[in-house]
């Protein structure tokens, strides 16, 4: 695995980030819980110390199996990327996409 200085931070990032969507479900069918978490521990055992994730990647499934990991992981030594701002929980700001939650209702 190649790791890369984030900037001047000091901080040491894989160059490769285990994307955390798809296991939220939503827009992308979602996965087992038990096997995403097992693709996020393999993912760290080859090296990866990245993992991208967002609140709004399954309406926070994804964010959770993610804490799944961190239980079990050296949170000292992963990097997690986050995103904010996108709220599904209230009226409020503008909506820039139409989407369904994870049972398939309208959001």
């Amino acid at each position: 695995m190649q790791y890369r200085e984030i900037g001047q931070s000091g901080i040491t990032a894989s160059a490769i980030t285990f994307g955390a969507w798809a296991i939220g479900g939503w827009m992308w069918g979602g996965a087992d819980r038990k096997e995403a978490l097992e693709a996020i521990l393999a993912s760290y055992e080859l090296g990866v110390t990245s993992i991208d994730t967002a609140p709004a990647y399954g309406q926070g499934l994804s964010e959770e199996i993610v804490g799944d990991a961190l239980k079990v992981l050296p949170r000292h030594k992963l990097q997690i990327l986050t995103k904010y701002g996108l709220r599904w929980d209230m009226q409020k700001g503008q909506h820039f996409f139409s989407s369904k939650f994870n049972n398939g209702s309208p959001l």
